[in-house]
């Protein structure tokens, strides 16, 4: 499981690292850190002097006005978000295979609100906004935005958004920064203005290191953990309702909760969503004709109990039939137990995973599954733990309590949090009754205790004298609805169906991955009927095409990340 909301790419967990390692920010002006360059020694000239689409008129006249706190002004943060022509932007760059987001969850949630959609593009608003204010075209102010050098889709939305601005009066200087030193240096310590960058969010679980009042990054120490609150946003109301999210349990309840607290943030005009990334798959229709998947964790699964063959494929293939899919990469590893993906959802269980709604169901154990004191074990918590009958391993032996605890003796000797915030430290471990049933002994009261569970099982004895790093593809042995058939190194892996599994076997008796780092080479592939589905990267030109060519079938799913415009309300001194 990971954190609900993550700065995207990896140099922000670079950025996490070093905010959880101090305590201290870079109290230096805005512009110190952004500009770097000497080629503002002509600050001295008066503005008159300096040609008014130049860096040095910019910076002359924004050093000139009198509040150095302008965004803490929620006027001038609206009239903002009121004049940004959104619909544009994702015209500009998606063509019509994209939309405007007004929530911080995807649309297939169960918590998704449209709350910002209050903020469709409204140039009059923007103005009359501006104008209580106190500036407008005839008196403009001064602001900056940023976001990483290296995204040219980046720049097309600091252009766009420049554009909109300067209509109302409110004039913008872009400054990019490569990426580390832009979540480094400008969003970890809070020295920007406007800024863009993608959010991940899930299940929202997490949405208190993002906007709780003492989760600021300067705030952080060893007890107070995953402070990214980037925004340097404060609201009491909205930190009750965050402490009341993370002790509910209702699902209706957090439902509304999680309306409350977009449509406060909305209000407060923290962050304005742009659009979701999307997922956009191709499939051969003339073979496939229902493909269902599923996003978590921004990751595809497949509902293979949904999928379909064509009548024409099947009768042509009576004996067996195989499905091929690209997978863009040199090779498949299994790096985390935790964070699964598409194959190794196909081929390992765990006790619970994760749903739509971002609780966790039982898999292989039991549903009922109540916490009771139990006495004279040093008042520890215990939860009493069934095993589903008949499940088994892929060579027949039986998953038994003993597997359960092996592999979460395995992963807290190994020190595997998953890179999430789970510790492990909470739970003094597993207690074994019979083969079926088990304790889980919390030293301590845990909450969301089954995301704690959710790991891949692994037989007992399978990683004896290993490390997380040693496991492959060979030491995998299946308990999902597909098993191991062949693998070859950097080429491919072919999976056959598991009699053995305990759910509904799928129809489908072979799926074929085959590897290829060149994403090209697996285009070429879909096109030739070499490959039956492929994930292809959005490019118009692409999508188009395929869109068009009537063997295609394009589906389009919301991910769980979102590119937003955000604000930051660091107070600067006057």
């Amino acid at each position: 499981m990971k954190r609900i909301i993550k700065l995207s790419f990896l140099v922000i967990f670079i950025c996490a690292s070093v905010l959880l390692n101090s305590c201290l920010y870079d109290s230096n002006d805005l512009f110190t850190t952004l500009d770097e360059e000497s080629a503002v020694d002509s600050l001295d000239n008066s503005v008159e002097e300096l040609d008014v689409n130049s860096k040095e008129f910019f910076l002359k006249s924004k050093e000139e006005q009198m509040n150095k706190n302008l965004l803490s002004d929620i006027n001038l943060r609206k009239a903002i978000f009121y004049a940004i022509d959104r619909k544009k932007i994702v015209d500009e760059l998606f063509g019509g295979f994209n939309h405007v987001h007004n929530s911080l969850f995807p649309e297939y949630s169960y918590y998704y609100s449209q709350s910002w959609e209050e903020y469709d593009y409204d140039i009059d608003k923007a103005e009359e906004f501006l104008n209580m204010a106190g500036y407008g075209v005839d008196n403009p102010v001064y602001i900056t935005i940023g976001s990483i050098s290296e995204s040219n889709t980046k720049q097309t939305i600091e252009e766009i958004i420049k554009e909109d601005l300067e209509k109302i009066g409110i004039k913008l200087w872009i400054f990019n920064k490569p990426s580390e030193e832009w979540y480094m240096d400008c969003v970890g310590k809070g020295d920007y203005e406007l800024g863009l960058w993608s959010i991940y969010n899930f299940d929202g679980s997490n949405l208190g290191c993002s906007f709780s009042s003492d989760k600021i990054p300067s705030m952080v120490t060893e007890e107070n953990k995953y402070c990214e609150n980037f925004y340097w946003y404060s609201n009491p109301e909205v930190d009750v309702i965050i402490k009341d999210i993370e002790s509910e349990e209702n699902t209706d309840i957090k439902k509304e909760l999680f309306k409350n607290l977009q449509v406060m943030l909305a209000d407060d005009a923290v962050i304005l969503p742009l659009y979701e990334r999307m997922f956009y798959i191709v499939f051969n229709n003339e073979k496939l004709q229902n493909i269902d998947i599923d996003i978590k964790n921004n990751k595809l699964f497949f509902r293979l109990e949904n999928w379909i063959l064509s009548d024409a494929h099947e009768s042509e293939n009576q004996e067996s039939n195989e499905v091929i899919i690209g997978f863009e990469g040199e090779d498949y590893r299994v790096d985390d137990l935790f964070d699964r993906d598409y194959i190794g959802n196909l081929l390992m269980k765990g006790l619970w995973e994760i749903n739509e709604y971002g609780d966790y169901e039982s898999v292989l154990v039991e549903e009922d599954n109540a916490a009771e004191n139990v006495s004279g074990v040093s008042n520890e918590e215990k939860v009493k733990v069934e095993l589903k009958d008949g499940i088994f391993w892929e060579d027949g032996n039986p998953i038994t309590s003993g597997d359960v605890k092996y592999t979460f003796d395995f992963i807290k000797e190994n020190g595997i949090i998953a890179g999430s915030n789970l510790d492990l430290s909470k739970i003094t471990g597993i207690e074994i009754i019979d083969d079926n049933e088990f304790y889980i002994i919390f030293s301590e009261d845990v909450k969301d205790w089954k995301k704690f569970f959710s790991f891949i099982l692994l037989p007992e004895g399978a990683m004896d004298e290993k490390n997380i790093n040693d496991i492959s593809i060979e030491d995998i042995v299946a308990n999902g609805p597909y098993k191991i058939e062949q693998y070859v190194s950097d080429d491919f892996i072919l999976l056959k169906k598991n009699s053995l599994y305990f759910r509904e076997i799928p129809d489908i008796d072979y799926f074929k991955v085959v590897f290829d780092s060149d994403i090209n080479n697996l285009i070429g592939m879909l096109k030739d009927k070499e490959v039956d589905l492929l994930v292809v990267p959005f490019d118009i030109s692409l999508i188009e095409s395929l869109d068009e060519d009537e063997s295609f079938n394009l589906l389009i799913k919301p991910g769980n990340m979102f590119e937003h415009l955000a604000i930051c309300l660091k107070q600067k001194e006057e």
